[in-house]
């Protein structure tokens, strides 16, 4: 009889985590150790207070993110601390009972803030590993969108400076200092203004759905068709390219598009849409045509001169009036057109391939909404947000 080892872990393993499938997951893809070389002065203290644990403190804002039951740090410490909550204390990796104050928490996240460098290189690693993992992540492919993320306020008071109550000009200020109105897209039960940031996040496919990779948060009032310049700047902080992205819109408008294709390399596409202009080498759906009103077929796109070569059908060509004059070559730059004379065609595989996942990273951000506007509300909103994000 044949002898069959079954790769199994203990059943202990999994007790000791509360069968959480995400804690578990941690430790199974998650390597937080990098973590320490964020902090080397806490190696090298000699004097004092020993230093609390880094990854000890990572993995509780980790906590302190993912779930709805923690309403605040000193309340999270609190609730540590009980007997209950033994998995919780194991996930952490803390031996005694006691876990870090909510003060070391606040200086931790403190620290982290004091450098841009320390964020991105949190944001890095994380990416890295996924990157890592075979057949994980697909980043042949991008989508680009936004979404309100409403702040904590009560309404706005007036603190008028201006002397003149009655015709006060002053600006409205919340219990959130940052926070301004924003205008969103008008739909079913929702407002058509709001309170709070603008999140900009870039979407790429993995093996478990839509994964965002990296995210821009911004002033309410901000435009998308600014954005698409600062989300490929996060990108490359990333060590990331995506060589084809999907966006509304919104983010089509301005010269940004040639500028993302010449600096990073990435093709910022969107779906033709009746209100456009379209060119007059392409018919009503936007695909390259002959001067005989016959498709062209798409040959390539050129990097370096940013040209896009197109044929004539040679079934048709051979019965054209036009087959000793016309050329059967068209070429067309870029920077005339970059909607219809970039490097995804209209109407191809590839677009239909990038429309699909457009419609699933809507789905995507839809579900995200809901857990961000009942669960994580701005004041969960801080700098380790963008890399718990990805790992949620």
């Amino acid at each position: 009889m044949m002898n069959i080892q079954l790769d199994m872990l203990s059943p202990l393993y999994y007790s000791t985590l509360g069968y959480d499938e995400e804690l578990i997951n941690y430790f199974s893809f998650i390597d937080d150790s990098f973590i320490y070389d964020l902090f080397p002065e806490d190696k090298n203290k000699k004097v004092g207070r020993k230093p609390n644990d880094p990854v000890i403190l990572f993995r509780m804002h980790f906590l302190y993110y993912t779930r709805p039951e923690f309403i605040s740090f000193r309340q999270m410490c609190k609730e540590l601390n009980k007997p209950k909550h033994q998995d919780y204390r194991n996930f952490l990796g803390v031996k005694a009972v006691k876990v870090p104050s909510h003060v070391a928490l606040s200086r931790f996240r403190k620290n982290i803030g004091i450098e841009e460098s320390k964020i991105d290189e949190i944001n890095k690693n994380v990416l890295n590993q996924a990157k890592n993992m075979d057949g994980f992540l697909d980043l042949m492919i991008g989508s680009l969108d936004s979404r309100p993320v409403f702040a904590a306020v009560g309404g706005f008071k007036k603190e008028c400076t201006c002397g003149n109550p009655e015709k006060c000009t002053c600006k409205p200020r919340f219990s959130d200092k940052d926070a301004t109105v924003g205008r969103q897209r008008t739909k079913v039960n929702q407002n058509r203004y709001f309170i709070g940031y603008r999140k900009n996040t870039v979407i790429c496919s993995s093996t478990q759905g839509p994964m965002p990779i990296a995210s821009v948060v911004v002033d309410a009032k901000t435009s998308d068709s600014t954005m698409i310049i600062p989300c490929l700047e996060q990108l490359d902080k990333l060590d990331t390219n995506l060589p084809n992205m999907i966006a509304d819109m919104a983010y089509i408008g301005g010269d940004d598009k040639i500028t993302a294709m010449k600096k990073y390399g990435t093709a910022v596409c969107t779906e033709v849409k009746k209100n456009m202009i379209i060119p007059e080498e392409c018919n009503e759906k936007g695909r390259i045509v002959c001067p005989e009103d016959y498709l062209a077929i798409y040959e390539e796109f050129d990097n370096e001169s940013l040209t896009v070569t197109y044929s004539g059908d040679s079934s048709r060509c051979s019965k054209c009036l036009r087959y000793a004059t016309c050329e059967k070559e068209f070429n067309y730059l870029f920077e005339e057109n970059p909607q219809f004379f970039g490097p995804v065609e209209q109407g191809s595989k590839l677009q239909e391939r990038m429309l699909k996942f457009r419609k699933q990273s809507e789905l995507n951000f839809a579900l995200e909404a809901n857990l961000l506007d009942n669960v994580l509300h701005h004041k969960k909103l801080s700098i380790l947000y963008l890399t718990v994000e990805m790992i949620y």
